[in-house]
């Protein structure tokens, strides 16, 4: 939990017609890191175990609850499954997250859908984004050309005609909010290689759940169609100009690995790094691993920048 570390700032800054919750660590005359959490995630997923190093390395942290969870706006009565908010919409709340906080130039840091809303904002915030780390991502979540047979690529097809004209009662995403449910998704999410922390998750959940706003029921259906709504990105990954580091699970089952295998050549100064045996999960055992990767990456922009 990061309920250890305290945020030298936070509060509700207004970005794009919305509030969005944010809480910063470290110094803020020092680069900055946008971390930009996942699906029906709160910001406090991103762990201490996590932004202690990277604060210490010398770097300001910025985590923040995207739109429709924690304790940022949630759009409830407001959507409409005919006329969803998009990845660009939650990109531009990112930016204008970064004008609030006067950070001209960030760090990019997403995990799944985060990594895509990180994407979008290489796309087209190119000139604010000094590295891109993308991890357990894709470039196009409904790309029929990975589905693994035909009824997969049929589904894949339909889902947008579906959402957009049709009431989807699935336990995915209607399922009840509750630590017991969190922990049965995250325990499906997770690799062999490291065991599942259950102390973490339940830590994390009860928290979420009891003592901040709380999880919204709605936000995994309705960031999910933003990721439908928004479609490929993968004809404009070329126009990242970033140092991109592309992390990536052998074992995801929610996004397959054969996923960074067919974005990541499109990002041209990309590199890959696989996390042997890794689910869809970031998992505390990995760090010593993709720490110094992340650090080699960061530096990478100041090489550039310097020369």
């Amino acid at each position: 939990m990061t309920q250890n570390l305290t945020p030298t700032q936070a509060g509700k800054a207004p970005c794009n017609g919305i509030e969005i919750y944010y809480e910063t660590f470290g110094n803020p005359e020092n680069p900055a890191l946008l971390l930009i959490m996942g699906l029906d995630s709160q910001c406090i997923m991103w762990s201490e175990i996590l932004l202690t190093p990277i604060i210490e390395a010398g770097y300001y942290v910025i985590r923040f609850d995207n739109r429709d969870i924690g304790l940022s706006t949630w759009l409830n009565d407001s959507w409409s499954k005919r006329k969803p908010y998009t990845l660009e919409d939650m990109a531009q709340d990112s930016i204008e997250l970064l004008d609030f906080l006067k950070i001209k130039q960030a760090h990019i840091m997403g995990v799944s859908m985060g990594g895509m809303i990180a994407q979008r904002i290489g796309i087209s915030y190119p000139e604010r984004v000094l590295t891109l780390a993308l991890i357990m991502t894709t470039g196009h979540s409904l790309d029929l050309s990975l589905a693994p047979n035909f009824k997969e690529k049929m589904f894949r097809f339909v889902l947008p005609f579906l959402i957009k004209n049709f009431t989807i009662k699935s336990k995915y995403f209607m399922n009840e909010v509750s630590v017991a449910n969190y922990l049965k998704l995250y325990r499906f999410l997770a690799g062999k290689r490291f065991q599942f922390n259950e102390d973490f998750f339940r830590k994390v959940f009860t928290h979420t759940i009891e003592v901040r706003k709380g999880q919204n029921p709605k936000a995994r259906f309705q960031q999910f169609c933003a990721v439908v709504a928004s479609g490929s990105r993968l004809k404009e990954l070329h126009k990242i100009k970033a140092p991109t580091l592309i992390l990536h699970g052998t074992t995801d089952p929610l996004v397959p690995h054969i996923h960074a295998k067919t974005y990541a050549p499109l990002i041209p100064q990309a590199k890959i790094l696989w996390m042997e045996g890794v689910g869809h999960e970031l998992p505390m055992g990995i760090l010593p691993e993709i720490l110094p990767a992340f650090f080699e990456l960061f530096s990478a922009s100041q090489l550039i920048n310097n020369g």
